[in-house]
């Protein structure tokens, strides 16, 4: 509930806090102004006020304690109205009054026309627009589409938020088929009942590797700040909560979430939550908040169950029971099948939605991918070369127990030079100084005179021919800096207009970069920064001029482009040198999960043991530096890829299960 009102009211006996208050009475609130009254529920010791407010209608209490009661002198026998402390900084001034209520004498009245005092015309545009606002006590209206930023209103999107708000009272399965915005749609919920005051406290739970997208999303399309919780911070005591659910389930985290009462909860990827014995399911089970969304686009994986498991969450005992369920909707000898789908329709209409592409108008473009491989320049080759062989002898060198010390910098090395040799030369500075290479200091520091005196990079000859032979805007991601500053540096050089963009500019230099690039700018050079929660569907043209080696951040960065809102067709060039790390990964994520060619909608399904944030680079690390030669890079590399593929055509059976499952369902198929 929100902050205590002050009024004239009665006092409770045992709990102090005001009671009295009616429908109609105007009142004024320290942080939201003045607002009429539009409903009052009784509970026990207080009472819970809807309230309409120029920003929206807000959900309070009457609770102690209350700020002293300022109150104008009115003739002996007038009823007062509720009224409150003066409104937060910078609002209207409310001169204290008496406010009379129907029924009071005619005589009381004339004097107030006579004597004053008068309301100001801004005072009585805030009474109008309160008054409208009370118009609108349902769901009959959207206040949070005039909240948005840089979102583009899909009708289908729309209507799963009303739906969610009218029939289904904040308790929804989000089942769309990927590409269609279910991220949207839970945002414009939790957008409209935090306008509306109906919640104080949010929690958003999603895979830790998307912790960092939906912090961008929520906060620059909702304007929505939510504390991400770590460890050592207290976290617990913010009203809006990002965690992933790993994190969230801890045994060190797990009861403080749970006590933080939390109103509403958004899951994504809920998926995850198909089995009851999982702790995942459990803890979610214990938050028991009164609005709860889960995001998936494949609710069913294996079994029927595990739809069951999820509506379980939402509207406990809608299916019955657990045997029941399976006896009259799952068909005996195939637990993915259902039957009696009609009557199974209907009962899942109650919670769920389920959007097709097919079902809309939207036309979603295609992705045209060009592989571009490189020679590198004989001293870059020379000096990647160099490099590998040091990881290898550093890696190799080292016992079990003491390689993590260092490994993280021997892998962000590889990395860089695989970029360019400007991104690796800071790294092997700082590397002479560890004292796990002491040995070596002698090898690195002439590897880092090497990478210093390399002053072109022979990828930079593709960049160079994609803008020449066309005029449309281009976006070129690095993962590094340097390479992004010498990219820049030769652009302009070249004649080109630039803007940048990365992690270190500020939120405004940032808007400021993405304006210049759409406005005057013909190339955006930008780091994984721009990889997350900016949308530039106005270019469709991209280059990867580095490779990340994990596949979400890849996806993440032509996500930006290719996503809903593009009209055109998405071109991307990527771009590897021949026997390097990022030609490996090249082939894996594009022959083996053809990555490029379609949207995955759960990478994390498809990656398997590999999904958790790092975990795949950790293992494309481990091939490349511990490779005895090329025949071990071979066969490694090709295990890692078929375990991959294994990944993609389970991920594309759910699929095709789930679409036949519920499309059938959402259509009313009468089959039995």
């Amino acid at each position: 509930m929100g902050a205590p009102l002050s009024g004239d009211g009665r006092r409770d006996v045992e709990t102090g806090a005001l009671r009295g208050f009616r429908v109609g009475d105007r009142v004024v609130h320290k942080t939201f102004g003045e607002g009429l009254i539009v409903e009052v529920r009784d509970r026990d010791g207080f009472e819970v006020l809807e309230i309409a407010f120029p920003e929206g209608i807000r959900r309070l209490t009457s609770l102690y304690p209350l700020e002293p009661l300022r109150r104008a002198s009115r003739p002996a026998g007038v009823e007062s109205a509720p009224t409150l402390t003066s409104p937060r900084a910078g609002a209207l001034e409310m001169t204290p009054r008496a406010e009379f209520r129907i029924g009071a004498g005619a005589e009381e009245l004339l004097q107030r026309v006579l004597t004053g005092p008068y309301d100001r015309w801004s005072e009585h545009e805030v009474h109008l627009r309160t008054e409208r606002y009370t118009l609108h006590r349902g769901f009959d209206r959207l206040l949070c589409l005039e909240h948005l930023h840089d979102v583009q209103k899909y009708e289908h999107q729309v209507q799963a938020c009303m739906t969610v708000l009218r029939r289904m009272r904040g308790r929804s399965l989000l089942a769309d088929e990927v590409g269609l915005g279910k991220t949207i749609e839970a945002g414009l919920v939790l957008k409209e009942y935090l306008l509306r005051g109906l919640v104080q406290r949010a929690l958003v739970l999603v895979p830790a590797s998307l912790v960092e997208q939906w912090d961008q999303e929520l906060r620059r399309k909702f304007d929505l700040e939510f504390a991400i919780l770590k460890h050592g911070t207290a976290w617990w005591e913010e009203p809006l909560l990002l965690a992933s659910m790993d994190t969230a389930k801890l045994l060190r985290h797990r009861d403080k979430v749970a006590a933080a009462a939390f109103d509403l909860v958004v899951v994504d990827e809920a998926h995850r939550l198909k089995n009851q014995k999982t702790l995942a399911w459990k803890f979610l089970d214990r938050l028991a908040p009164r609005y709860l969304l889960l995001l998936t686009a494949t609710p069913v994986q294996n079994d029927l169950h595990e739809l069951y498991n999820l509506v379980q969450l939402l509207r406990p005992g809608l299916l019955g029971t657990y045997r029941t369920f399976g006896r009259e909707y799952m068909r005996r000898g195939d637990r993915r099948m259902p039957q009696n789908t009609s009557r199974l329709a209907t009962l899942l209409g109650e919670t769920m939605i389920r959007t097709t592409r097919a079902s809309t108008s939207i036309r979603f473009p295609k992705r045209e991918v060009k592989n571009i491989l490189f020679d590198l320049s004989a001293p870059e080759r020379a000096l990647y070369d160099d490099v590998t062989r040091l990881v290898r002898r550093l890696v190799q060198g080292q016992k079990e127990s003491r390689r993590g010390a260092i490994k993280l910098t021997l892998l962000t090395l590889q990395k860089e030079i695989g970029s360019s040799s400007f991104a690796a030369a800071p790294t092997l500075a700082k590397l002479m100084q560890r004292d796990g290479v002491a040995p070596h200091r002698a090898d690195v520091e002439a590897l880092w005179r090497m990478a210093r005196s390399i002053d072109s990079n022979a990828k930079f000859e593709g960049v160079a021919k994609i803008i020449a032979g066309s005029r449309e805007k281009v976006v070129i991601f690095t993962q590094f800096r340097a390479t992004l500053e010498f990219l820049a540096r030769s652009l302009r050089a070249a004649g080109v207009r630039v803007a940048t963009f990365h992690g270190a500019l500020t939120l405004r230099e940032k808007e400021a970069a993405i304006a210049q690039f759409r406005d005057r700018a013909r190339v955006l050079v930008s780091t994984e920064a721009g990889g997350e929660g900016r949308n530039l569907q106005f270019c469709h043209v991209l280059v990867n001029y580095d490779l990340p080696w994990n596949p979400m951040r890849i996806e993440q960065r032509i996500g930006r482009l290719h996503r809903l809102g593009q009209e055109q067709d998405v071109h991307v060039f990527n771009f590897t040198a021949r026997n390097t790390v990022e030609a490996y990964v090249l082939e894996i994520v594009h022959e083996k999960i053809n990555l490029f060619r379609t949207v995955i909608g759960d990478l994390d399904m498809v990656l398997g043991p590999y999904a958790e944030a790092g975990s795949f680079e950790d293992a494309v690390f481990k091939i490349w530096a511990q490779a005895r030669g090329d025949r071990d890079l071979e066969r490694e590399f090709g295990k890692l890829g078929a375990a991959l593929l294994v990944g993609r055509k389970r991920f594309a059976a759910v699929e095709e299960l789930d679409r036949r499952l519920l499309d059938g369902l959402s259509s009313g198929d009468a089959s039995t």
